[in-house]
Order: C-alpha cells, then sequence, then structure tokens
C-alpha cells in the first residue's frame, strides 16, 4: 500500500501526520490527526474536513471508507474545523480569500519583531497593494506564500511541507529537472532544497503553484517586471508576492470590510496593476538591494563575491549558503 503523508491545521495550530496507508480508514486519519494537533475529540462536537485550494469540504459521512476513496493523497493539506452540535445551522466553508480571524498566537520562536497581525493602513489607497513584511531568512518565499493562503505569519520551521513538496516533485522526473537545468545533480537538489539555509526561486515557484493549483505572481522591485507563474495552466485564482532583490514578500489588498484579501481571480486584472504601484514606489523610496553590484562575504569560507549570479555560483559548487553583506 502507498504511504500518505499529510499537513493538517485548524484554527489553533498545524501539524504532519505520517505513516498512514492509502487504505487506512477516515477514522484512523482523523483520529491520528486530532493527536498530532493536540485536539481531544468530544461527541459534542461535529468535524468538518477541507482540501485543495481554495479549501473545498470533503466527505467523511462514512468514516469507515478509505483515505483514498474520498480524494485525499499523500502531500495534501487538510483543514479541520469543529464545530459545536447545538448549532443547528452549519457555516459554510470560506468562499473568499479573506482573513477576518486573528491569527493563533505564533510559538516563542517567532522573532520578536515581526508583526504577526495584519497591517492596516490609517487611511485606505484603493490605487495599491499593501506589503506585509514577513522575517528575513532563507524561508521567505515559503512564508509568504503560506501568508496568502492562511492569513497568518508563521515560524519558518511551517515552510519544510512546502521543501518536501518541492523534492518529491524534482526527485521525480529527472528529466525535466536535469542537472543542467538544476544547475548541480538532481539527488543534490533535493537534499539542498530540504535544508533551512535554501532558499527558493523561480523553480520554486513554478511548483508551488502547480502543486497548489493558483497562479503566482511576483514583481520586481529593481527592474519593474511581473512574472507570472502558472499563467498557462488557466488557475481561477492568484496571490502576488513582491522581491527587492534577495526577499519576498506577500502583497494584499485591504477590503472594504476590513479583512486582507491576499487571493485573487485571475479575471481581476486591476490587481496586477495594484502591484505595479506598490513596486514602483518601493523603487523610488530604494526599498530593494542592488544585487549585481553588491559584495558579499561567505560566513562559511570566507570567500568575497560580488552580486547575486556570484553567490549563487559559490552556492552551487560548495553548497555554502550562509552569506553576509560586506
Amino acid at each position: 500500500m502507498a504511504k500518505v503523508n499529510l499537513r493538517v491545521r485548524y484554527d489553533g495550530g498545524q501539524g504532519v501526520v505520517k505513516g498512514l496507508d492509502s487504505e487506512d480508514s477516515v477514522e484512523k486519519l482523523i483520529s491520528h490527526s486530532l493527536e498530532t494537533l493536540g485536539i481531544e475529540e468530544q461527541k459534542e462536537a461535529a468535524i468538518k474536513m477541507l482540501s485543495g485550494f481554495p479549501p473545498k469540504p470533503l466527505d467523511i459521512s462514512d468514516r469507515d471508507k478509505s483515505i483514498s476513496s474520498i480524494g485525499i493523497k499523500s502531500g495534501d493539506t487538510i483543514i479541520f474545523q469543529l464545530t459545536s452540535l447545538p448549532k443547528l445551522t452549519e457555516t459554510p466553508p470560506p468562499t473568499t480569500s479573506t482573513r477576518k480571524s486573528p491569527c493563533p498566537q505564533q510559538s516563542t520562536s517567532t522573532p520578536s519583531d515581526v508583526d504577526v497581525a495584519p497591517k492596516r493602513l490609517k487611511t485606505s489607497d484603493s490605487s495599491k497593494m499593501l506589503r506585509k513584511v514577513v522575517p528575513a531568512d532563507n524561508s521567505c518565499l515559503f512564508t509568504s506564500i503560506n501568508y496568502c493562503m492562511s492569513g497568518c505569519v508563521v515560524p519558518s520551521e511551517n515552510s519544510s511541507f512546502m521543501r518536501e513538496v518541492i523534492a518529491s516533485v524534482v526527485g521525480s522526473d529527472t528529466e525535466k529537472f536535469s542537472d543542467a537545468f538544476l544547475g548541480k545533480p538532481n539527488a543534490d537538489y533535493c537534499s539542498w532544497i530540504m535544508g533551512k539555509d535554501a532558499w527558493g526561486g523561480a523553480i520554486e515557484v513554478q511548483i508551488l503553484a502547480e502543486y497548489f493549483q493558483v497562479q503566482i505572481v511576483v514583481v520586481d522591485i529593481v527592474s519593474g517586471s511581473m512574472t507570472i507563474f502558472g499563467e498557462a495552466l488557466n488557475f481561477p485564482s492568484r496571490m502576488v508576492l513582491i522581491y527587492d532583490g534577495i526577499h519576498y514578500d506577500p502583497l494584499y489588498y485591504p477590503a472594504p470590510d476590513g479583512t486582507d484579501q491576499t487571493v485573487h481571480s485571475t479575471s481581476d486584472a486591476s490587481i496586477l496593476e495594484k502591484a505595479k504601484v506598490t513596486a514602483e514606489e518601493a523603487r523610488a523610496a530604494h526599498s530593494y538591494t542592488d544585487t549585481a553590484g553588491f559584495t558579499l562575504k561567505c560566513l562559511v569560507c570566507g570567500f568575497r563575491m560580488k552580486g547575486e549570479a556570484e553567490a549563487q555560483k559559490h552556492a552551487k559548487t560548495t553548497s555554502h549558503t550562509n552569506f553576509s553583506e560586506v
């Protein structure tokens, strides 16, 4: 039987369930998931499970069914919603990409200077999107994508699931992801991307766009260019990230009801224009890094290099990824 590893989450936290078989029952999946999440199942509570992007409810009316029979496959993210049975009318699953409820309290590993609560402007400017600053570490791409999907800035260790997805996709297709394409042997790349010091770029964004079935738009502050990953695949939704040369942040749009809209319909072209305005303002304020001209020092071996291209070459040939700007 095929092994099934799943990411599970609810309003109060998240975790990873490993070691299930595809033919195990839904009941077993629920039991293992609640245990992982630290939730004690109560008879007076109703459980709803959602999966996919945007999340859609799963049919768990017959818990004796197998995991595979309800459409769950290894690598999926399962969202749990627990509601009290006395409430006769259940709240329908979210169909919009806005978030009203506050993010769950983060662990002490979250940097103290990171504002987890969504930012608000005192006055609304409908001509642009707003930038949510995430921690400046090698997981900023994954943290930004996670924020767009969940509305929360989570610690960088939560990016391990996306790293696993990327490694799985790359490792399963050595022809498409050849050594020449990756710049290093396929197996070495898969090991590298699993490390917390490995950063994401175009290859990783494209894989995640296809995995989550959503366009991921990256607007570059320095060049003003806009790259739409997954554009040719007719996905119905898109999220937008801004890139300053070395760091990714998610962009959101403040909706009239006070929520932060992070996922948008691909039919709404105005979002792209708003993202361009945000990037133009950042460029005018010099909120970017000159990756062609800055000097870096490798903190592993002391080697000095100029520009992003030399840094990437050094990282690929030595697997050193801890750099400091000089």
